[in-house]
């Protein structure tokens, strides 16, 4: 098998920006779960290679606990990619190259928090179609 590096994406990291946590009663193992991912994109006019991912996630349960986070990935270019693969990789691979990192934050801060949600595992998800464009002023 041959393992080679992706020169043409790179992942700069990923900022937790806000993370807002709400709990009424200690989780009930059988209360349903819903999980609402909203990943955009934004091109920050001042680095042309550069773009972001800002992944909107909220985790919730009724009468339960309300997990939201803001997450945003920070990602290069390499400057010479046809348009068709620039919107793939932006819209298909880097939000699935982030959504990792977003999982294993939450799987850690579920399992810190005790008997209040006990340790959450997300599913993975997977990202398909355009992603919307946010732009300059947010």
């Amino acid at each position: 098998m041959e393992i080679t590096t992706q020169p043409r994406l790179q992942l700069h990291g990923v900022d937790f920006v806000n993370v807002n946590f709400n709990t009424s009663n200690p989780y009930d193992d059988n209360a349903p779960i819903d999980l609402n991912v909203d990943p955009k994109v934004f091109y920050p006019k001042d680095h042309p290679k550069h773009f972001k991912i800002v992944m909107d996630i909220v985790l919730s349960s009724d009468s339960f606990f309300e997990l939201k986070i803001l997450a945003v990935g920070n990602f290069e270019l390499a400057e010479d990619l046809p348009e068709k693969v620039k919107k793939g990789f932006v819209n298909t691979n880097a939000p699935a190259i982030m959504f990792p990192y977003v999982r294993s934050f939450i799987s850690t801060l579920t399992s810190n928090l005790g008997g209040v949600t006990g340790h959450l595992m997300i599913p993975a998800q997977f990202f398909k179609g355009e992603l919307e464009e946010l732009p300059e002023e947010d």
